[in-house]
């Protein structure tokens, strides 16, 4: 939603949408990983179970959405093609050779899936508390590299979209999974500091923007080494907050039905949404009145696709016992 926003309404700082998603991201799946390492000490699998589930859960909406653009958008993929069958969509973007704005949002995913490849070796190989140590090491690592090869780009784009230089959101969501795997009490014992966290990152990030510099279209070292940190506190804070309700408004919100469905479409619903926008608004320039329809015939695909091709494809016995029934 602060994606779509941020595309739709043009509304400043929701782009950091992305920064959350990717927080998340790192939380969910190094919890997976934790659980397959030690169910594989009792001669269970590791890779086939994760990798198994990932395609399926990825590809299937992935490939339709390629076809998609195909049809709705003039796509030379002859010298494009290896970027998005590879996984790799996040360099073209950081080096201008997107040819079709449609296919912007898949730079994000390019970069989870480089985050699959890499971290469930290291999830393997190193302990729990290794692993903390990589995590730590990256979250401070990474804002250095941005700060060291900001000069050395004449756009942001490299520093916003290579996965080097975004690490430490992933990071962060990895640290608090192993944080939580190692002691049960951590989230409850930290969530008034996360709150506490919250703020100073909000408050930091709203008194630096009062300068000209503090863009992300700037290009400057210091929105590039502080500005997506910020971001990455902010979120990793808030999902510790998240983590540790049990009751209240927030956790009625987070919990009601209708948001956790969101959630469940939110991968092809982020997948079509700028496309949808595209071609919405060859036809109707206002902007409001654009946003709502596109938000709409986003929502309307994204949830065909989740009934008729993910749901059935990810959970096919789950589906045959809910047609018997």
């Amino acid at each position: 939603m602060m994606v779509f926003s941020a595309h739709a309404l043009d509304i400043p700082l929701l782009w950091t949408g992305v920064d959350l998603f990717f927080v998340i991201s790192g939380y969910l799946i190094t919890g997976i990983l934790l659980r397959l390492k030690e169910r594989r000490s009792a001669n269970d699998e590791y890779w086939k179970p994760f990798y198994w589930r990932r395609f399926r859960r990825i590809i299937p909406a992935y490939a339709g959405f390629l076809l998609v653009v195909s049809l709705l958008f003039p796509v030379d993929w002859s010298h494009i093609w290896y970027w998005y069958a590879f996984f790799g969509a996040n360099f073209p973007l950081a080096f201008g050779k997107v040819s079709v704005a449609a296919l912007t949002p898949l730079w994000s995913l390019a970069v989870e899936e480089q985050f699959y490849f890499v971290w469930p070796w290291i999830v393997l190989l190193c302990t729990k508390d290794t692993l903390r140590r990589i995590a730590c090491a990256v979250i401070i690592v990474s804002p250095i590299l941005r700060a060291i090869f900001t000069p050395h780009f004449t756009n942001h784009f490299p520093i916003y979209c290579l996965t080097v230089f975004r690490a430490d959101t992933l990071a962060v969501g990895a640290f608090i999974a192993l944080s939580e795997a190692g002691d049960i009490q951590w989230v409850e014992r930290h969530r008034d500091a996360a709150v506490a966290g919250a703020v100073a990152a909000l408050t930091l990030f709203g008194l630096f923007s009062l300068l000209p510099v503090f863009r992300t279209g700037a290009n400057s070292v210091v929105f590039n080494s502080l500005g997506y940190t910020f971001s990455v506190f902010l979120f990793g804070s808030a999902l510790v907050y998240a983590l540790s309700l049990s009751k209240g408004l927030f956790h009625r919100i987070l919990t009601a039905r209708y948001v956790q469905y969101l959630g469940r479409i939110s991968y092809t619903f982020y997948l079509y949404h700028l496309a949808v926008l595209l071609k919405v608004g060859e036809h109707l320039h206002s902007t409001i009145p654009r946003a709502a329809i596109s938000f709409v015939i986003t929502l309307v695909v994204a949830a065909v696709s989740w009934h008729y091709v993910e749901f059935p494809i990810l959970e096919p016995n789950r589906n045959e016992i809910r047609k018997a029934a």
